[in-house]
């Protein structure tokens, strides 16, 4: 395997798994929040008196 050959596969493969995997990241991560208000929000207007 020769130097641009590794070189290329580092550049195209690894590199565009981590930037994927960082990518998954932040949208779970997004999406966590964004159903932890809502769940939130939903909690707060279903109270019902007792």
């Amino acid at each position: 395997m020769s130097r641009s050959t590794l070189y290329a596969f580092f550049a195209h493969d690894v590199l565009g798994n981590i930037v994927a995997t960082i990518l998954l990241a932040v949208l779970a991560y997004t999406a966590k929040k964004i159903w932890t208000c809502l769940r939130k929000r939903n909690d707060q207007t279903r109270t019902t008196p007792q």
